[in-house]
């Protein structure tokens, strides 16, 4: 336990150190910042476009998926209500029948999760590019010395940067839809 607390004392007399450094060789204090990439990943018009985009090219399976269940569900309530005036033969069969759709309707909706799930996460590597740009961006245009992401113990809001970098990625999804309706 001592030895973690000797690292942790270590370390922040060297982010101390950093800091103090920093200013010493620049006669200005250093400009700080935090921000909250969940929020942005949250709330950034890019991220609420790959969404759209999501649902318009699943759509149609998760249709095709929800039709499949409610088939599934109509010949379960039919079985279930027909099923005294049935044969044992035509039971199996039924039963037979119900057990091929409900493996064939779990087989697609692991399929379409697969898919949309793979995609997702190619969307959301495009949009953490994107989000980590525009952070540089804003860092060089309000000379931060130093950036942070959040998922620290405390911060002053004065240092959190999140809506500036919100803002940027707004103009950008701004810029790029009036470069397209030139």
């Amino acid at each position: 336990m001592r030895s973690t607390s000797n690292i942790l004392f270590g370390v922040i007399l060297s982010v101390a150190s950093l800091v103090g450094f920093v200013q010493a060789a620049e006669s200005a204090p250093a400009k700080l910042g935090v921000v909250n990439v969940g929020l942005l990943l949250e709330q950034a018009p890019q991220a609420k476009q790959a969404s759209s985009n999501l649902e318009k090219e699943f759509g149609p399976q998760q249709n095709e998926l929800k039709a499949a269940a409610k088939d599934l569900e109509q010949k379960q309530q039919d079985y279930q209500k027909n099923k005294m005036l049935l044969t044992e033969t035509q039971k199996a069969t039924k039963e037979r029948e119900i057990t091929m759709l409900t493996r064939e309707v779990q087989r697609k909706q692991n399929d379409i999760q697969e898919l949309v799930n793979i995609r997702r996460n190619e969307e959301l590597a495009k949009l953490q590019g994107l989000v980590n740009q525009a952070i540089k961006e804003i860092g060089k245009q309000q000379e931060f010395d130093l950036i942070l992401y959040e998922g620290i113990a405390y911060t002053n809001n004065r240092l959190d940067v999140t809506q500036a970098v919100l803002d940027y990625l707004k103009k950008l999804n701004n810029d790029k839809r009036a470069g397209f309706n030139q």
